[in-house]
């Protein structure tokens, strides 16, 4: 019985610290960094890049005009960052043209696509499925807030 509840307690501890660690640079040249676990979030809300490190954390909002990059310490392993209820994906990605959004609900999805800078380069409403032109973008990596969803896709 003591060897479970030793189990148990270990697997309750490597699930606290799994995180990933963002740092986010300034035009001012200051940085700051942000420790972000598997129960918080980072997401958009209008023009300012919400941080929330876990779940009993309060939300550090970042004006996204002041951002000049965001770095992320290990590769992210999925594309979402926040909830994703609908399922939302993007599609081809990564892509040279075009990207479209598929998801689970046929409502209209308000979208933002945001460089990595923090710098909104494209806000609109999408149908699913719908051709979202990228073809003016440089090769990178961008994140598109879809409602309260943030996904990243590869401009090739």
């Amino acid at each position: 019985m003591k060897n479970w509840i030793l189990i148990i307690l270990m697997l309750l501890g490597i699930n606290a610290i799994a995180q990933t660690g963002v740092t986010i640079t300034y035009y001012d040249g200051a940085t700051q960094q942000f420790n972000v676990t598997t129960n918080g979030k980072l997401f958009f809300s209008g023009d300012n890049l919400q941080v929330k490190q876990d779940a009993n954390s309060s939300v550090t909002s970042i004006p996204v005009s002041i951002i000049r990059k965001i770095v992320f310490s290990e590769a992210l392993g999925t594309t979402v960052i926040g909830e994703n209820k609908k399922e939302l994906s993007i599609y081809p990605n990564p892509s040279s043209d075009v990207v479209r959004i598929s998801s689970n609900s046929m409502e209209t999805m308000h979208v933002k696509i945001y460089s990595l800078s923090g710098q909104l380069l494209k806000t609109g409403s999408f149908d699913t499925n719908q051709d979202i032109d990228v073809s003016g973008f440089a090769k990178g990596i961008y994140l598109v807030q879809i409602d309260d969803v943030t996904l990243k896709f590869v401009k090739k």
